[in-house]
């Protein structure tokens, strides 16, 4: 087998480079389309569900496939895995440019998945393979962290702009030009290693988890909608449920599990795996429902909107590489996590109530990215090196499963909220906000609803994401 010693020398931040200008393009892609709804809905006559699984499928899919595709990185090389994303990655994207209908679309956006899945948790274990865990891993992740962070709050910015001067399929072949420079960089940069300790992997874990988070995903998004009958949101609910529990049943009993639980015995993974996920979740549902007020309340263009949010990403990428650098010095305290939400928490408030909206979003783009960076730092610092494809599955899981249910569960809450101050006989569909006085107030009244969620979220986590410390016993002779 080959060797799986850190690289070293100035070439790992070259590798550092080419790995994250993969990683780009599939993580601003998750939000990418939140800023083309209006454009989706009129161009493709595309219903509101349309336009929400047009976004969300994406992400959910890439909740099961990682599964796969993590470990499969540990067997094959996650070098040959990243350029077999890459080229399925840009097939998606030319296909998502050319469909002619939500349906094509929503199907080009699940191959885009395939092609994603394949990206993000080689980009992962790369970094670990080529840093090991010595303090410029803290760096790296920071750097990783932060185009997460700001890519996700960047996907909108570049949308709008895109949309403003070309047609909507240009937010799709965006991507090609970045995947033509990854691929040879890739290919001739990075060497591909396999780990001497690899896991099997099989079909039916993966799939159980996509049955699962699809059907309960459907049942929340169904549920808001009119004319939809009790049976038509039960059944998927209740079918999405047992897939998921027949799925965690199946990874604590398998003797070499698809998503290894046992990871999350250790309490720092535990910790990174709540920080990553509701954080995520809060921030890509309220800026869905941040681009449709800007849109639909305010009446501003995609450009506008994109310029509007502008403040997000440029926070979100300057906190993962302030944050590595720190925690490479100092190392990591009980503060890092707790520190990030309540700047974000703030954010949320600020905006919600109005008040110096821009330094809101810079809040929370800043206080998301740093605990991004915190967050995927301890699950793959955590992790045993031979299962750095584990470990890179269970942040992209946590990523994504946070991006895909945040965007149906804001989604529904602002739907919910916007029918309870709709006056009687009004259109209850989201898509129609801002077409009358009375449903620009309902709608505004909605978003503010939800913002203040969002800050109410953000604060849970702080409790639920920051380890608890460990008691000292006393040496003997000391006193109690």
């Amino acid at each position: 087998m080959t060797s799986t010693l850190p690289v070293v020398g100035a070439r790992r931040w070259l590798v550092l480079v080419v790995v994250l200008v993969c990683f780009l393009p599939a993580a601003m892609d998750v939000t990418i389309l939140t800023i083309t709804i209006p454009t989706l809905a009129h161009e493709l006559h595309a219903t509101a569900p349309e336009v929400l699984w047009t976004v969300d499928v994406y992400s959910l899919l890439m909740v099961g496939l990682v599964l796969v595709s993590g470990p499969l990185g540990d067997r094959v090389g996650h070098q040959r895995l990243l350029l077999a994303g890459l080229a399925v990655f840009s097939v998606a994207s030319a296909l998502c440019a050319m469909a002619p209908g939500p349906p094509a679309l929503i199907g080009a956006r699940a191959f885009l998945a395939v092609g994603a899945s394949m990206i993000i948790p080689a980009t992962l274990a790369l970094i670990r393979q080529t840093f090991g865990d010595g303090r410029d891993h803290a760096v790296a992740i920071g750097a990783w962290s932060a185009v997460a962070a700001g890519s996700s709050a960047l996907g909108p910015v570049v949308g709008g702009f895109l949309l403003q001067h070309f047609w909507w399929g240009s937010i799709f072949l965006v991507n090609l030009p970045i995947v033509a420079l990854a691929l040879p960089a890739v290919a001739l940069l990075l060497h591909n290693r396999i780990e001497s300790e690899r896991q099997p992997w099989e079909a039916t874990s993966p799939l159980l988890s996509i049955v699962g988070f699809l059907g309960c995903a459907y049942a929340i998004i169904a549920f808001t909608h009119e004319g939809v009958g009790v049976l038509e949101v039960a059944v998927p609910a209740v079918l999405g449920l047992t897939a998921l529990a027949l799925f965690v049943r199946r990874q604590q009993r398998a003797p070499h599990p698809m998503l290894d639980l046992s990871l999350f015995r250790l309490p720092g993974l535990r910790a990174g795996v709540v920080a990553s996920v509701l954080p995520v979740l809060v921030m890509v549902g309220f800026e869905l429902q941040l681009v449709q007020y800007l849109q639909f309340v305010k009446g501003l263009s995609a450009e506008g909107a994109a310029l509007y949010l502008i403040p997000m990403p440029v926070a979100a990428t300057v906190a993962g590489p302030v944050g590595g650098t720190v925690l490479s010095r100092v190392g990591r305290t009980r503060l890092d996590v707790p520190a990030g939400l309540l700047f974000a928490a703030t954010g949320y408030v600020l905006v919600s109530s109005g008040t110096v909206v821009p330094l809101g979003l810079a809040l929370i783009g800043f206080g998301q990215g740093l605990v991004q960076m915190v967050a995927s730092n301890l699950i793959m610092s955590t992790a045993p090196s031979a299962q750095a494809g584990a470990a890179a599955g269970i942040e992209s899981v946590s990523y994504e499963a946070g991006a895909g249910l945040g965007i149906a569960v804001f989604g529904t809450a602002t739907a919910v909220a916007y029918r309870s101050f709709l006056p009687p006989g009004t259109s209850t569909s989201p898509l129609d906000a801002g077409s009358s006085a009375a449903t620009a107030q309902a709608f505004t009244e909605a978003f503010h609803t939800t913002t203040w969620l969002a800050a109410a979220l953000t604060l849970a986590t702080v409790f639920l994401a920051t380890p608890k410390p460990t008691a000292v016993p006393a040496s003997p002779g000391e006193p109690e």
